[in-house]
């Protein structure tokens, strides 16, 4: 993945300046340049100002590449225990016949559809809050 290209796209998108860019990038990982940093910490910058864009209501303009099961692991293993918890329900909302596809796009489409926001990773504590109720919900009806 071309993380340093998308964190490019992201600084002139959310329109930092150089000194500002610089500032983060040094807060985020301790190197004031994309091209110092090893892949997993561009990829933290990258996820950061992502969520900075959604944030600030930008439009998704590129696509995110697929992560590999490696940096699948990663991500889950920073996921918050709301988060957790939200993807343990969907999974069990699939062993239970309720959800034909539990994989992590399905899951991020419902997460569109219940509280707006485009990936797990962006949902607030409320809206994580929403979504365990709404699961549950779905899992107690079992129709």
């Amino acid at each position: 993945m071309n993380h340093v290209a998308a964190i490019h796209v992201l600084k002139n998108q959310l329109q930092l300046a150089e000194s500002d860019y610089r500032a983060l990038l040094l807060h985020l990982t301790g190197h004031n340049s994309c091209k110092d940093m090893p892949a997993p910490q561009q990829l933290q910058v990258r996820e950061h100002m992502q969520n900075l864009a959604v944030r600030m209501g930008l439009p998704q303009t590129s696509r995110r590449c697929p992560l590999t099961a490696e940096q699948f692991a990663q991500v889950k293993r920073k996921a918050s225990p709301k988060e957790r918890k939200v993807w343990a329900l969907w999974h069990q909302l699939g062993r239970d016949g309720l959800v034909q596809n539990t994989s992590g796009q399905a899951l991020n489409a419902w997460v569109q559809r219940q509280v707006g926001v485009s990936a797990l990773r962006f949902a607030t504590p409320a809206q994580l809050d929403t979504l365990i109720e709404a699961a549950k919900g779905w899992l107690e009806r079992k129709v």
